[in-house]
């Protein structure tokens, strides 16, 4: 089994000039403080920096910080640095040197295609929102490892926000994790929502096909065909008012085309006078610093005098950080700006295609080849008769279609012995926990299926326990019926509810034993946990937190910057 091993976390706020680095041990690492000091931060920024968002880390106070994340970690003994400013990622290896740029999670090109590809994670799920396929992110790989202090405790397996984007995820990945269902079956899903979707197709062009056979029969009743030139007339105009239509549409879209032009070259405009104003600065900045100049320096424009102190010539260092601050933001507005460029432009070539097609229309209207004089010339018998002939070979087609569906339908069968298996398993693994936690008020009919949720009898204090032996009983079903990467094992303020002392050992005590073999984990208490009885590890990495509403540090900024400020500039590099 591969394991995903965190190595460092650096979180740093250009805006604020503060910074933190936090290091891991490869087994177990606490983070002990009390509230409002930013354990929760920290914890929360983990598989954020993976593109799995978790709740409440984009806050109003944590905003105005501008956080850039980098965590470093290993796979299969590959070492790798991930980036993220905002929707920005870049991808290092283990000696920093740049692999990819990523913009987005799922999208393409977003960063899912390299953290599922680390994962072997390549699951596509059916969108609520408009029933097409969409690429599950890295959230969904990782829910089984991340307990949220803010949703985690509430229901199992809720801790990332966007989750609901897909129909039923949670009974699908429980499936997926447990092992009920292999990769095939996924693939199968995948496969019989394009078929369908492409059967729909042919099905709506064959009745648009009936639909002109049937116009054209009832037609043929009339036994003949109207040339009248004032209708002739008419049908040219309806061709013209398209035209004028489209060409309108075509116009609209080069104004746009235009308008984002002009907004990426004001951007290019100042992204150049920042970067003019930092040359001058710095220019300044080794002015003052010889030993030659004066203690007063006299402006060559306006003849102002100013003292060449320490307190100016930081000043000048001061304003070279916040013009370059200011190119990050530029940059990422360049890329937003460029992207939209790009989207307008496919739009209006889409436009000036349609607008060829009325074009060559309305010339074949002008040498008189009308729809009425093509009935005319082959007859309306030989009309129907080439509708048939069409409508028959799209009915063949949705057959053709309707066989496949069948045949894959194979693969989407449930095997029910083995759910059975993995089912009982995971029963025997939740009565055991329980007991072990201290929970006695539920029943096996209270988690006699794998999706149900434990909510309805456990209150009070039971709940976040019972939970806790549910995300567990989870990972150890998964370890007896599945292959996976073995991510850490994250869990933030697991003594919910106000536990008391004997609960809160027993809650320590289960997860020093029942976290799996080699799984690292990343434990965020207010107390420090007593793990006397836990001697495997008892010698876990300790990290204290204690100022109030300040998780980063200004002493850690300059050297965070020089651990990941090169990494930062090649990301946002691909943005000018």
């Amino acid at each position: 089994m591969k394991n995903l091993v965190l190595k460092k976390l650096w979180i740093l706020s250009k805006a604020e000039k503060t910074a933190l680095e936090q290091t891991f041990s490869p087994g177990t690492n606490l983070l002990v403080g009390e509230n409002d000091v930013g354990k929760s931060t920290v914890v929360k920024s983990i598989y954020h920096c993976f593109g799995a968002d978790t709740p409440q880390i984009n806050n109003s106070r944590w905003k105005k910080a501008n956080a850039i994340y980098c965590v470093k970690f290993e796979v299969d003994g590959k070492q790798f640095h991930i980036l993220r400013d905002e929707k920005y990622f870049g991808v290092f290896d283990g000696n920093k040197q740049l692999i990819s740029r990523h913009a987005g999670i799922t999208p393409k090109g977003g960063i899912a295609e390299f953290v599922n590809d680390i994962l072997g994670f390549r699951i596509e799920l059916e969108r609520q929102a408009d029933g097409k396929l969409g690429k599950a992110g890295p959230a969904f790989y990782l829910l089984p490892f991340y307990i949220d202090q803010d949703e985690g405790w509430n229901a199992s397996w809720t801790s990332f926000t966007g989750l609901r984007q897909f129909s039923n995820y949670r009974r699908l990945m429980i499936d997926y994790h447990l092992g009920v269902r292999p990769q095939s079956y996924y693939d199968a899903k995948k496969r019989e929502i394009e078929l369908e979707q492409e059967k729909s197709a042919i099905e709506a062009d064959r009745r648009s096909l009936q639909a002109a056979r049937n116009s054209v029969e009832k037609r043929k009743a009339y036994a003949k065909v109207d040339l009248d030139p004032v209708a002739f007339q008419a049908e040219l105009e309806k061709v013209v008012d398209e035209y004028n239509k489209i060409y309108g549409e075509q116009q609209d879209k080069l104004q746009r085309l235009k308008d984002l032009r002009n907004q990426r070259n004001v951007i290019d405009q100042e992204i150049e006078v920042l970067k003019h104003a930092i040359a001058e600065l710095e220019a300044d900045f080794r002015f003052a610093e010889r030993p030659e100049t004066p203690d007063l320096v006299g402006c060559p424009t306006c003849g102002t005098e100013f003292e060449n102190s320490f307190v100016e010539r930081f000043g000048i260092l001061d304003d070279v950080d916040q013009c370059h601050a200011l190119i990050d933001q530029w940059l990422k507005r360049r890329r937003d700006t460029s992207k939209q460029l790009s989207d307008a432009q496919t739009e209006y070539d889409l436009v000036a295609v349609k607008l060829r097609e009325v074009e060559k229309t309305l010339e074949r209207k002008k040498e008189g080849v009308t729809l009425s004089e093509l009935i005319t010339s082959e007859g309306m018998k030989e009309v129907i008769q080439s509708l048939n002939l069409e409508i028959e070979e799209f009915l063949e087609r949705e057959q053709s279609f309707s066989e496949k569906l069948s045949e894959n339908a194979r693969a989407l069968k449930l095997d029910t012995k083995h759910k059975k298996e993995v089912l009982n398993w995971y029963k025997a693994r939740m009565k055991e926990y329980l007991n072990s936690l201290n929970v006695s008020v539920l029943s096996e009919d209270d988690y006699k299926s794998l999706e149900k949720t434990i909510k309805l009898n456990a209150l009070g204090s039971d709940l976040p326990r019972a939970l806790l032996a549910q995300y567990f009983a989870f990972l150890s079903t998964m370890t007896k019926f599945n292959d996976f990467v073995l991510c850490p094992m994250v869990i933030d303020s697991p003594f919910q509810q106000e536990q008391d002392a004997t609960n809160k050992q027993a809650i320590i005590d289960f997860i020093s034993e029942k976290k799996l073999d080699g799984q690292q984990l990343v434990l965020a208490t207010v107390t420090e946990p007593d793990f006397s009885d836990a001697p495997d590890i008892e010698g876990a990495e300790l990290m204290g937190f204690i100022s109030k509403h300040s998780v980063l540090d200004a002493a850690q900024f300059s050297h965070v910057i020089e651990e990941i400020g090169d990494m930062h500039s090649e990301t946002l590099a691909a943005l000018i």
